[in-house]
């Protein structure tokens, strides 16, 4: 079945989860669905006191109470909490199939989803920056932060989604396009192994029912993954458009320079040729989509730079959840690199990230996997074992960082792990280290 505010008008609900997308739930159905009976069930206390009557800890729902569950992203399916209801066949949805269902019934607007392990922010709102830039009318939403239920009233020619595998895992609804990114291994533990988080991942090739799926064809394994998926489209392969270390190429011939473009890395230029593709679907020519590039500047957490201090560059990478997104962010820049890493140990870690990382200058290792990454970046001879620090925080990793840091080097946050047990989000550890950074430039009388 699939649910429409009407279905649930007077309906129980057991809300599971309670964070953005929980509480932006809560307020549409308090809202919009009359009479309805909402229950909130989260396993910590959230930041904000539900409206709604809530309990707080184990998910022990009973479902002989209840008629549906709404999942908030961050729960698992096949959370232990859920099993009674799955065992029971209580129905269970989604916001975002909500919103999907709602929209079948004769909204306008072309629907772009977008995913992929790394670098489906970036691309999500770089294609948003492109159409806008081009004329279009666009509303930016999912997993990029702005929940895709408070979409419901939006009028638009084009609605950017970013799906993470925890929205698509269980997603009700067909997209117009569809456009994936990169595939490595992350959110193992979440998803029960490597191969169900591809699976879940990949499942937007099928939401999209023959529509087209652009995707990053310089990615072995998403290629490989995709080779069978008649809908499924490579870009990013010469002759096409694709990218190179200087810029975009075309036929042989460079059509988009380097110095262009204000984003760190080949990974953001391979995003940048998905992005242009995608806009070109939607009636934007390659020329004008690179012409609105140029402008754009990117988004918080991710390679953000924060300036210099006593000639040490320092950036912001919170974003980096997997040991491969550490990979690329060191890969991005020439500059030696102090690295920053360690966080939630969660089985993400296949050990070949490290087969080609340029020298370290020096690693500061965070709790818990900071010991783990050091090992194997000290075996693989990518740092010596004299310039690894281990720290307990944020606020001394910075120490620890600007004592191994030289004038022309980068220190640069990248966990390669989330950050969950210590922080809220990877926005949370983002700002923390912000905050240590701002803290170190007034002790160091704010020389840059």
């Amino acid at each position: 079945m699939r649910w429409r505010l009407a279905d649930l008008a007077g309906a129980r609900i057991a809300l599971i989860g309670y964070g953005r997308e929980g509480r932006a739930t809560e307020r549409l159905l308090l809202r919009r669905a009359p009479g309805a009976g909402v229950h909130v069930f989260a396993e910590t206390a959230p930041d904000t006191e539900p409206a709604a009557p809530a309990t707080i800890g184990p998910l022990d729902v009973d479902p002989s109470c209840f008629d549906v569950v709404l999942r908030s992203p961050g729960v698992p399916p096949h959370h232990p909490g859920l099993e009674a209801c799955r065992a029971a066949d209580l129905p269970m949805t989604t916001s975002s199939s909500i919103w999907f269902a709602e929209r079948s019934a004769g909204a306008v607007g072309t629907v772009v989803a977008i995913t992929g392990s790394k670098g489906k922010s970036t691309t999500s709102a770089l294609l948003a920056h492109l159409l806008e830039g081009n004329g279009l009318r666009v509303e930016l939403a999912g997993n990029i932060g702005r929940p895709l239920i408070e979409l419901l009233d939006a009028a638009a020619d084009a609605f950017v989604l970013e799906l993470s595998s925890y929205q698509l895992v269980d997603l009700d609804g067909r997209p117009d396009v569809g456009a994936v990114t990169r595939l490595f291994p992350e959110h193992a533990d979440w998803h029960g192994g490597v191969a169900s988080y591809y699976a879940d991942k990949l499942r937007l090739a099928g939401l999209l029912d023959h529509r087209p799926l652009w995707f990053n064809g310089a990615d072995p394994v998403l290629s490989e993954a995709l080779a069978e998926a008649g809908n499924a489209h490579p870009v990013n392969r010469p002759p096409g458009l694709h990218a190179e270390d200087d810029g975009l190429y075309r036929a042989g011939e460079r059509c988009f320079a380097r110095d262009h473009w204000a984003l760190p890395g080949r990974h953001n230029l391979d995003n940048l040729v998905l992005a242009v593709t995608v806009a070109g679907a939607l009636g934007v020519a390659p020329g004008d989509a690179l012409a609105a590039a140029r402008d754009f500047r990117g988004l918080a957490h991710r390679l953000e730079a924060l300036g210099s201090i006593e000639g040490v560059a320092w950036v912001n990478d919170s974003i980096s959840t997997s040991p491969h997104a550490t990979r690329a962010a060191l890969q991005a820049d020439p500059r030696p690199a102090v690295l920053i890493a360690g966080g939630q140990a969660r089985g993400a870690d296949d050990g070949r990230w490290a087969d080609d990382l340029p020298q370290l200058r020096g690693l500061v290792g965070l709790p818990d996997t900071g010991p783990a990454v050091a090992a194997r970046l000290v075996t693989a001879g990518r740092v010596a074992a004299g310039d690894v620090r281990q720290v307990e925080g944020l606020d001394a990793a910075v120490r620890a960082a600007a004592e191994l840091a030289r004038p022309g080097d980068r220190v640069l946050l990248s966990p390669g792990a989330p950050s969950y047990h210590r922080f809220r989000d990877f926005e949370a550890r983002g700002d923390a280290f912000r905050a240590a950074v701002a803290a170190l430039r007034r002790k160091c009388g704010g020389r840059d």
